[in-house]
This record gives C-alpha cells, structure tokens and sequence, in this order.
C-alpha cells in the first residue's frame, strides 16, 4: 500500500486514536475534555491559591458520572472500564494533576468496597460516594510505614460485643481534612505477619476519638486537604464497618494497586500534554534572533523529545488497562507505565518550562502549578525505586523462571 506523506492529517484524526480506542472511549474523551476546559479548569489557579478543597467542582465530577465511571450502575456507577476511568484523569490532569487526585482516590476507596463490602455497605456509600456527595481518602500510610506499608502499627481490637477500638496515627491522606469516608488499615491480629493480620474498616469523619492533628502545607497538590497526621484515639467501630474478613486488609491494597497506578498515570499524561501544548504556541510566537524560536533546533529538538516520551507513556498505560479490563496480571506493566508516565511526565512538564523560559517560571501560565503537582508522582501509588523493583524482579523471572 503506497502511503501518500504529503498527507498528515490522518495523525490528527480519529483514523489515528481509532487503533487504539473504541468509538465509545473517543466520544467520553471528548465529552470529559469538554466539560474540564469549561467547567474545571478555570478554577484550578484559586483551587492551588487559596489552598481550599475544591467541593463545587468536585460535586460537578460526580453529577457528570465521572467519579464511579467504572463501577455497577445498581450503586450509581457508570459500568464502563478502567481504560475508561484512565480516560477521563487525563482530561481532568491536563486542569489540574491535584483535581484529578481528588476524583480518583475516591475511587480506590470504591473499589475496596465494592470488591470486599457486603450489600450494606455498597448501597449505603457508593452512590453517595459516586455523586461527588462524600469524597473518600484511603488511611494506610504511617510515619515508619511508606512503601513498607506492612510496617503499619495501628491496631483494631475487638471489645467484648465484637466491635473494634481503632489506636493508632496515619499520614498523607489526599482528601483527608475533608472526606466524610475513611479507608483505614489496621493490625486485627498483632501476632502473625502484619499482610496476614491487617484488616480494613469504613470509618466515617466525626466519630469519637477520631482527630486530624494538622495539614501539610505542600509545594504542590494545594487544596487537595492532604492531612499529615490523623489520629485514633481508642475509635469505635461497629462490626459492620470491618471491610471484607479480618485479614483481608493486604490482598485488598493488592487488588487496588495495578488500577491505582494505571488510573493516575492518565493524570499526568494529561497535565504534561497540556503543558507541551502551551509550550508549542509560545515557541511558535515567540520572537528571538529574527524568528520564532521553533525554528531553532535547542526549542525544536525538546519538543520532539516530549512527544515521544508522552505517546511511550500513554500506550504502555493503554496496555497495563487493557490486561487489567481483561482479568489479567499487569503488576510489571502498571509499575513500568507508572515509572515511565511520572518520570516522563516531570521531565517534559520541565522542558515545557525550560522552553518558555522566564515566563513560564511566573503563574501568568499554568506550567509552574503542574511542574510542582508533578513533582509528588515520583513516590505517589508507590516510588520509582519501588517501581523499578517490581520491574526488575518481574522481568528476572521472565527471563530465568523462578
């Protein structure tokens, strides 16, 4: 077949993204970048500003379908896929990588309870959860247990009616100072390995005992209410609020992690694709030694660079969604689409900035938000380190066997 090269339209299109997605994707993509650019992103600046959760927009995510997209219409959910949900982060990364945090980890609390909840609990917190009523924020990381996370120290025990008295301290909650839900890990039992005695609770904001001792004030993710220490102080917790059996607690972080890095890998994608657009209109207007600066191979070469790294990223994210849609092992491929969408993401949203120079270093453009919300995607869902070590492991093993 003779390829007319004169002809480049074809790249633009949806002859182009139709190889990689359905008509039904391409539509919601559109529709979401829509809403996000009217809707979202004019009030992202104020959202990172003033440092205040951004309910109304929040609430606009949920009345869209945007928040449960990918769970059971019978509890408010779209039934749609997790390529589906990656879809929309995108377009809500390219307003706001914090924006889109927000939206997705009430998401990963969903999927706990929909994977491990009884009927009660799905239909009393999902549909509130997924129309932007109730945002959630997932409690298991603590000061001496990070990507350690079996390090965890808080402890539930039961009391003599078989409730459970939650003691303990968790840290970098996104949504916590707000979230009327809580997804708290705890050691049930004390004498086995803690990733066979930890167990989830749905804990919910106003209980007894319950404290978040501060904010961090953070270099990015400003307005997301990320709680640096929440503390429980002997919370009681009905026995209808333990998620799943006790013990379940590590397979439940397991379940969610794959679809968790999948999904937030589409937030910056997002925000850098933004960004390198951004940076493309100015190196095209942009005057320096009697024409624009694209035409100078230092500009010009950078872009270059950005695209590959960004259509690399977006494709193995495409591939680590579609095996999980399909009932697949993705562990390497999330871990490898994870490193390579924030490293690559951080590194164009960069070169975006170097290319602007000065002004894009001033918040006249939006660049400098997202260079300072990317930053926190080298240890989010899991750091590069910890990414790579998943990565070499899976791949010694494909290589030698066991």
């Amino acid at each position: 077949m003779k390829v007319n090269r004169e002809n480049r339209e074809w790249r633009s299109n949806r002859m182009y993204e139709s190889l990689h997605y359905t008509q039904e994707e391409l539509d919601l993509r559109d529709q979401a970048r829509a809403f996000v650019e009217e809707e979202i992103a004019p009030y992202m600046a104020e959202m990172d500003r003033e440092n205040k959760y951004p309910w109304k927009q929040f609430k606009r995510l949920g009345e869209m379908g945007y928040i449960g997209i990918r769970f059971p219409t019978e509890y408010g959910g779209g039934g749609k896929t997790i390529v589906a949900e990656t879809l929309v982060n995108e377009q809500v990364g390219r307003a706001s990588i914090a924006m889109a945090c927000a939206r997705s980890v009430t998401s990963y609390v969903a999927h706990a309870i929909n994977e491990y909840g009884t009927e009660e609990q799905k239909r009393k917190y999902l549909p509130k959860m997924f129309a932007g009523d109730w945002p959630a924020a997932e409690c298991l990381t603590e000061a001496m247990g990070g990507s350690d996370a079996a390090r965890i120290k808080t402890t539930a025990r039961k009391d003599p009616d078989g409730n459970y008295i939650l003691t303990g301290e968790k840290r970098f909650q996104a949504s916590g100072g707000v979230a009327p839900v809580l997804l708290v890990y705890a050691l049930t039992d004390t004498t086995v390995n803690p990733r066979e005695g930890m167990s989830g609770f749905i804990v919910e904001k106003g209980w007894e005992g319950l404290h978040t001792a501060r904010q961090f004030d953070t270099l990015g993710y400003r307005g997301l209410e990320v709680v640096s220490e929440m503390v429980f102080r002997r919370v009681k917790v009905p026995k209808e609020n333990r998620l799943g059996k006790e013990g379940d607690g590590w397979p439940m972080i397991v379940s969610m992690l794959n679809g968790e890095r999948t999904i937030i890998c589409g937030a910056f994608i997002g925000s850098a694709q933004r960004c390198m657009e951004i940076a493309a209109k100015y190196s095209s207007e942009r005057i320096a030694f009697h024409k624009p600066i694209r035409k100078w191979e230092a500009v010009s070469f950078k872009l270059a660079d950005m695209a590959v790294t960004l259509e690399s990223a977006r494709l193995l994210n495409l591939q680590a969604g579609r095996m999980i849609d399909r009932g697949l092992d993705a562990t390497k491929e999330a871990a490898m689409a994870k490193l390579l969408a924030t490293e690559g993401a951080f590194e164009v949203i960069h070169n975006a900035m170097q290319i602007m120079g000065g002004i894009g270093y001033t918040t006249d453009y939006s660049i400098e938000r997202h260079f300072r919300d990317a930053r926190n995607g080298l240890f989010v869902a899991g750091s590069s380190e910890m990414m790579r070590l998943i990565i070499q492991r899976d791949t010694y093993k494909e290589l030698l066997g066991p």
